[in-house]
C-alpha cells in the first residue's frame, strides 16, 4: 500500500513539477518529460509491470487532463514502461549510464509514438521538422534533468522495498 501511495504521489509531483515549474525553465521551447523518466526509472528498477502501471496512470492523468482523447497518453507510458522494464535483467545500481540510455531512447521512442498518433494521422507529415524541433530537443534536455532525478527515484524505491521487506519480515 506503501509502494501504490508513493507512486500515486511522485506521478503527482512530476506532473505538477511538468506543467508548471519546467514550463518556466523550457529551452527551445520544449521542457523535460518528467514522467517518462519517472516511468522508465522505476520499470528498470522494479521491471515491467511496475514500469507499465506507473506508465498507463501517469499517460491516464495526462489524458485526463490535455489529452485529445482517453488512452492516446496512457498507451504511450505504458509501452515505455514495458520496453524500458525488460533492461531489469541487465541492470546494475551502481552504474547510472544504462539507466539514463533507457531513459533517451524511452524518450525518442514516445516522441516518435506521439509524432505518429498525434501529428502523422492528421495529415502533417514534415517529420524532420517535427524530429528536429521537438523529439531530440526535448530527448536531450530530459536526458540532462534524469541524470539528477534517476538517484532520487532509486533512493525512494529501494527505500520502500527496505520497508516492504521489514513489514513481511516482522
Amino acid at each position: 500500500m506503501k509502494k501504490v501511495l508513493a507512486y500515486g504521489g511522485m506521478i503527482l509531483l512530476f506532473v505538477l513539477l511538468q506543467c508548471s515549474f519546467f514550463t518556466h525553465l523550457s529551452l527551445a521551447d520544449v521542457v523535460p518529460n518528467l514522467l517518462i523518466i519517472l516511468t522508465a526509472s522505476i520499470a528498470i528498477i522494479n521491471g515491467s509491470l511496475e514500469g507499465c502501471l506507473v506508465g498507463f496512470f501517469s499517460g491516464l492523468l495526462l489524458d485526463l487532463m490535455f489529452g485529445p482523447y482517453i488512452g492516446m497518453y496512457a498507451f504511450g507510458y505504458l509501452l515505455c514502461g514495458y520496453l524500458t522494464g525488460i533492461g531489469n535483467r541487465i541492470f546494475y545500481k551502481e552504474d547510472i549510464t544504462f539507466p539514463v540510455l533507457m531513459i533517451a531512447a524511452a524518450d525518442l521512442f514516445y516522441g516518435c509514438y506521439m509524432y505518429i498518433f498525434g501529428f502523422m494521422i492528421r495529415g502533417r507529415l514534415n517529420v524532420l521538422f517535427y524530429l528536429r524541433r521537438i523529439i531530440l530537443p526535448e530527448a536531450v534536455y530530459t536526458v540532462i534533468i534524469a541524470i539528477f532525478l534517476y538517484r532520487i527515484i532509486l533512493i525512494i524505491t529501494e527505500h520502500l522495498q527496505k520497508k516492504g521487506s521489514e513489514n513481511l519480515i516482522v
